[in-house]
């Protein structure tokens, strides 16, 4: 017997039904179309008229709040439907005898009904008219039941696997889930970025397990991952060159990327030469099918505040249109006394379906960051680290940076037949960097403060176009099906850098290098006349193509050979500027790599339905540009090679993942420190890296989410008669542990959820001619709190480092040394319609 509040009706059936049906909110509809017609005509420069229906189909992809208690079905379905404000009809007798665990937390309109109706044999399938209906899941042999035409979606993707454990195409071409890829591979999703207020890149790598986030400088961060750097990126799967150290401009906002995906080890297969460390991926958001859009305002400590809002749907009644739009603005005092930042970030993008089988996929994006940056402090000559304030600023008050990004890119893709799929890719990008530094040089005499302050000027233009295609499908072969994909990329990269030194005006001295001072004085003698300074100035070009290959071999039930190889062509070309403004003395180079093969091999064996064990060989093959001999000669391609085994699980319908692997990665040929020429360069650089990764991730119960990870990586330089110049050895600690939680409370503190991450590491360092610094381990807390007090209006409150540990975050030696970021308190208010 259903609740009183069901209305009982004829259908065109002649079937009796029972109809729930809840009034919608006209003028919430008004809002939600006036706003996606405003927001696409101001960003978009297209003049729309948005439809009613698309704005009350967001309703079910935007997530909102449930509880629903425990009992008998069709009370809960009551329940649901009140609470979703949507129009439900069931056959009477479909529900008579079943019951329901019940549901509480945030979930889409289709998880809702998933989690509802898990193990009830039942479905819920949308109509044409935007109403659902309940349906039997149809089984093999099973009779075909008396109700109306059945959609079968026991093979779709689980709607919450989907978003707390979306699948990846790091690894592959086409979208896997982590079991099937016989690499290790972590995925930061848009639901873990939102509960945790990730602003950047360097906020997501610090959650990936495996990886260590080290700044650089002012304009770049470092990611270490198996004690090897991360020096491979892709923007929806496109090789992208990064300019040297500056990993993190390609992504100071997450704002415009819907999930950061990370594979872990070497990864040349769709990238060309691929790092030691691994590969990351950014995948952009995408039109949604139905409108949908949030707005967000942050503000905290140090000044801190940002805005961002993010809105798309159909932008014609077919929906064969449609388009999405993100901004942000942000600012904030940073933890050096008297530094700040300033970002901005806008997004457009466009999709077209010309027929059923393809879509056309075009968008721009452009973000800003200036600021007066912070700087890393100066260590001791004795290997010490400053002991000093977290807000100790020692720079000159006029530094400055600038930092300039844009992007443009156009797809299209294809479906082909016999489920086949073609996808062309052409993607450019501009990085525009300029900064002003007067720092404290050291290493730092003991006891006096003596060191080497200087001044630097530096000016990037990078200028990179790329262009992937490539086509995945099935194929028969000895009664199996199996899967091939095949392509080719091109990447071309110009790089323009200018680079110029100095002093001090007041000294006399031209040379960098020669000044000392007490680097704590009240004013050392910085200085930004920078036409009396030293002058290094180059071009670089870089053209690398390949065409590559990847088979998945179904051997028999339980085994599938991964197999695949790159055929790389590399062009490198150095012009530097004439004697006096080559400060470094670079020597003009055209350096060329022709027909270079990196194979990848893997087997993955399903033990049963949770579990795979797997096994991989990758090969490493990098060139080493800007790195000379004392002859003036390129040094030699760093190469190598990883093992890799492991077991992984998938739990609840792919909900939540689970693994552990063993991998060891020998390397030679890397660039170390001449000692007998300073500045120049041997390949003589040999290290093996071995150790244990495991990792954990998922809703493990309805409303806790959860992300952890440990990494044991024991990094070893197997020379040690040349291993001054190696500080990658110490860079990655021993040990690393990370987690992120999130629950949703039951009951009557549903609108409550809470939530923390921890870090801890054993310690870290620094290795060069100058000589040897180490930091201490550390552990940090996080802790979250958030209240949805309407159905569309939450607010939070994020603390990091609750505690306020104080520790050295990134250790570079004599210079570049940053501390942690102190307690820092963080609150929200977000709508979503």
């Amino acid at each position: 017997m259903f609740c009183p509040s069901f209305r009982s009706r004829a259908v065109s059936t002649g079937r009796p039904r029972l109809l729930l049906h809840f009034a919608r909110r006209p003028l919430s509809l008004a809002v939600r179309c006036a706003l996606l017609g405003a927001v696409t005509v101001a960003a978009m420069g297209a003049s729309v008229a948005t439809r009613v229906e698309a704005a009350v189909s967001a309703g079910r992809t935007v997530a909102k709040r449930f509880d629903i208690a425990a009992g008998p079905l069709s009370a809960a379905l009551n329940q649901l439907a009140d609470q979703a404000d949507v129009l439900l009809s069931v056959p009477g007798a479909v529900t008579t005898g079943k019951s329901s665990a019940g549901l509480h937390g945030t979930y889409r309109l289709d998880e809702a009904f998933d989690l509802l109706l898990s193990g009830t044999g039942l479905q819920a399938v949308e109509q044409g008219d935007g109403s659902y209906t309940l349906q039997a899941i149809p089984t093999t042999g099973a009779a075909e039941l008396e109700l109306s035409p059945m959609t079968v979606v026991g093979s779709e993707p689980d709607a919450i696997a989907q978003r707390v454990n979306p699948a990846t195409t790091v690894g592959s071409k086409t979208p896997l889930s982590q079991r099937e890829i016989p690499q290790s591979v972590s995925v930061v999703g848009q639901q873990q970025i939102q509960q945790q207020k990730m602003k950047n890149l360097d906020d997501a790598m610090r959650q990936s397990p495996g990886v260590t986030v080290s700044l650089a400088n002012p304009m770049a961060t470092d990611y270490y991952a198996r004690g090897f750097p991360i020096g491979t990126f892709q923007l929806d799967g496109v090789p992208t060159a990064i300019p040297a150290g500056g990993a993190a401009t390609i992504a100071d906002s997450l704002a415009m990327y819907e999930q950061v995906e990370v594979l872990r080890g070497p990864a040349g297969l769709f990238n060309g030469f691929g790092g030691d460390g691994g590969v990351v991926n950014l995948v952009r958001k995408q039109a949604p099918a139905q409108f949908q859009g949030s707005a967000e305002v942050l503000a905290g400590s140090r000044s801190t505040h940002r805005e961002q809002l993010d809105v798309g749907g159909p932008l014609n009644d077919e929906g064969s249109l449609r388009g999405r739009f993100v901004g942000l603005t942000g600012y904030g005092h940073q933890m050096q006394d008297g530094t700040w930042q300033r970002d901005q970030q806008f997004y457009g993008t466009l999709e077209v379906d010309p027929d059923p089988d393809t879509t056309l996929r075009t968008g721009i994006s452009h973000s800003e960051t200036t600021a007066k940056p912070m700087y890393g402090l100066p260590g001791y000559s004795d290997g010490r680290l400053l002991d000093v304030s977290r807000s100790t600023y020692l720079g000159a008050s006029w530094n400055a940076l600038s930092n300039r990004r844009s992007n443009a890119f156009a797809e299209v893709e294809r479906q082909l037949a016999n489920d086949w799929k073609a996808k062309l890719t052409y993607n450019y990008l501009t990085i525009d960097t300029h900064f002003l530094n007067g720092i404290p040089g050291g290493p730092l005499e003991p006891g006096t403060n003596i060191g080497n302050p200087y001044s630097y000027n530096y000016q990037s233009e990078d200028r990179q176009q790329a262009v992937d295609t490539y086509a995945s499908g099935p194929f028969s072969l000895f009664g199996r099906e199996h899967q091939l994909t095949f392509g080719a990329n091109y990447l071309h990269e110009n790089t323009h850098n200018t680079q110029r030194f100095i002093n001090t005006e007041t000294s006399g001295l031209d040379d960098w290098g020669d000044y000392f001072e007490d680097v704590f004085s009240s004013n050392p003698l910085y200085s930004k006349d920078f036409a009396g300074g030293r002058h290094n100035e180059n071009w670089t070009l870089i053209e690398q193509y390949g065409v590559y290959g990847n088979v998945r071999l179904h051997l028999a039930d339980p085994l599938t050979l991964v197999a695949g190889g790159r055929m790389t062509w590399w062009h490198a070309r150095i012009k530097p500027a004439d004697a006096y403004d080559n400060y470094f003395g670079t020597p003009p180079s055209d350096t060329h790599v022709k027909g270079k093969f990196s194979p990848i091999v893997g087997l993955v064996y399903a033990l049963d339905d949770t579990y795979s064990a797997y096994a991989s060989y990758t090969s490493i093959f990098k060139p080493q540009s800007g790195f000379y001999t004392e002859a003036g000669s390129l040094i030699e391609p760093v190469e190598g090679k990883q093992y890799e085994l492991g077991i992984k699980g998938e739990y609840l319908g792919g909900r939540a993942n689970a693994s552990a692997a063993l991998f060891q990665i020998d390397e030679s040929n890397r660039a170390l420190s001449d000692p007998r020429f300073p500045g120049y360069y041997l390949a003589q650089g040999k290290a093996r890296s071995q150790g244990l990764e495991l990792q954990v991730s998922g809703m493990l119960l309805p409303g806790w989410t959860l992300s952890a990870g440990y990494t044991y990586d024991d990094v070893k330089s197997l020379d040690d008669s040349t291993n001054a110049g190696a500080p990658f050895s110490m860079v990655a600690p021993r040990h690393l542990f990370k987690l992120a939680s999130d629950y949703q409370l039951p009951g009557a503190w549903r609108q409550w959820s809470i939530g923390g991450a921890a870090y801890a590491t054993s310690s870290t360092g620094w290795k060069d001619s100058s000589g040897e610094w180490n930091g201490g381990g550390y552990a940090t807390l996080d802790a979250h709190v958030a209240y949805q007090f309407l159905p569309d209006w939450s607010v939070g409150l994020y603390g990091s480092n609750i505690l306020d540990r104080k520790y050295y975050q990134s250790i570079a030696g004599a210079a570049g040394n940053y501390y942690g970021e102190p307690r820092t308190l963080l609150a929200s208010l977000r709508t979503t319609f």
